[in-house]
């Protein structure tokens, strides 16, 4: 059963507070999307966007490559049962992969 809205919000604070608790005032992760996935096999699993704006270089990888094994049991307590799968992306980069054209198609 893929989570619901109430699961994604929940999931958002579990991602928000554990990266406050690391980072402080350091960077700004906002937003956090999440979002329903499938994976190649037909596992459901959450996709978690998490934009941020800071110096990349301070964005420690270690740190950053085990925030699965962080927030999973969070996210189990919660009710969440879907894998999450998270993404680092720069606040420069979202803005131009994900910007919504404002003008009309030919």
């Amino acid at each position: 059963m893929m989570a619901t809205q109430k699961h994604f919000e929940q999931v958002k604070e579990i991602v928000g507070k554990t990266l406050k608790e690391r980072f402080g005032n350091e960077f700004v992760f906002d937003p956090i999307e999440v979002r329903p996935d499938i994976d190649e096999y037909g596992e459901e699993y959450l996709r978690i966007m998490i934009i941020f704006d800071g110096d990349q270089r301070q964005l420690d990888p270690r740190w950053t490559s085990g925030l699965i094994t962080r927030i999973r049991p969070k996210l189990i307590e919660a009710g969440v049962e879907e894998f999450p799968s998270p993404s680092f992306i720069e606040k420069s980069e979202w803005q131009r992969l994900y910007r919504k054209p404002n003008r009309a198609s030919a």
